[in-house]
């Protein structure tokens, strides 16, 4: 049921932006779930590849509302260089042109139980199995946590602590991070070191939100690796997609931004550069 619209106070959704059509459909979807859990309008952009761009949703939300508070929320997964600098470069520009709006900076997913149990879901659920018809596996002993990669070693090493909590979850055995670009270690390389371990059969699941490109790489390399290592058992997950439980947790991410504008990252290359230029 979709609640009543409180127009003084509005939503605007960032996400990452895709050339993939499926990826900005499950993109949309989610931005329809949250639209039946919150009681205020809805907008959206992208940071890059989609339309709109940041500017043009603000500016499309606020003609339509005229609300006079806007909650930024980033649609994104790890605190690296999108959600610490390009969409709070965007707040400002809208705070430039907007001067009678408030706007405030909600955080981005980050760290919880909810993703790790969408994550779970999808690893346990594996969409394809890549085996050769001498070796097949009932269960893979290890998964493959794979993540986008930045240059930013405050989102990589989120990464590697969500494989930790992961392992600690019992469901997926040992859980190893990798990621597909920017950083160390690689698809190849981890899935190298985990036969060198001993693995059977490995689950490669993308730590990823919605479909595209580099999605279908994390896949492709994995293909060409298995067929390469026909003793190895590589299981495929989806990634996250339009699931509900993202939309809730945005929703509360929402409450939180009618209130608070906290900084998004304590440990981060980006803090001490703010800090210096404000002080």
């Amino acid at each position: 049921m979709i609640k009543p619209r409180d127009p003084k106070t509005s939503l605007m959704v960032v996400g990452h932006g895709t050339t993939s059509q499926e990826g900005v459909s499950q993109f949309s979807e989610v931005i329809d779930h949250l639209r039946e859990r919150v009681a205020m309008p809805v907008g959206h952009g992208f940071i890059e590849l989609s339309q709109p761009d940041i500017a043009t949703g603000i500016e499309t939300l606020l003609s339509q509302y005229h609300s006079e508070h806007v909650i930024v929320l980033p649609l994104l997964l790890l605190g690296a260089g999108h959600v610490k600098t390009d969409v709070p470069a965007a707040i400002v520009d809208a705070r430039r042109k907007f001067r009678n709006v408030r706007f405030t900076y909600g955080r981005n997913l980050s760290i919880g139980q909810t993703l790790l149990e969408i994550v779970e879901d999808r690893a346990r659920n594996p969409y394809e199995m890549l085996q050769s018809s001498a070796h097949a596996v009932e269960s893979a002993d290890f998964t493959l946590l794979v993540g986008r990669g930045s240059t930013d070693p405050d989102a990589n090493s989120d990464l590697y602590k969500l494989a930790r909590l992961l392992t600690e979850r019992k469901g997926l055995g040992e859980v190893e991070p990798a990621f597909v670009s920017l950083a160390k270690p690689g698809v190849v390389e981890a899935l190298d070191r985990l036969k060198r371990l001993g693995a059977t059969g490995i689950t490669v699941a993308p730590y990823f939100l919605f479909a595209g490109v580099l999605l279908d790489r994390i896949y492709a390399q994995a293909r060409v690796w298995q067929s390469r290592n026909t003793n190895v058992t590589l299981l495929l997950a989806r990634e996250m997609g339009a699931d509900a439980r993202i939309a809730e947790l945005l929703a509360r991410r929402s409450q939180e931004g009618r209130s608070t504008n906290a900084m998004n990252c304590d440990i981060c290359i980006y803090k001490e550069k703010a800090l210096t230029a404000g002080g």
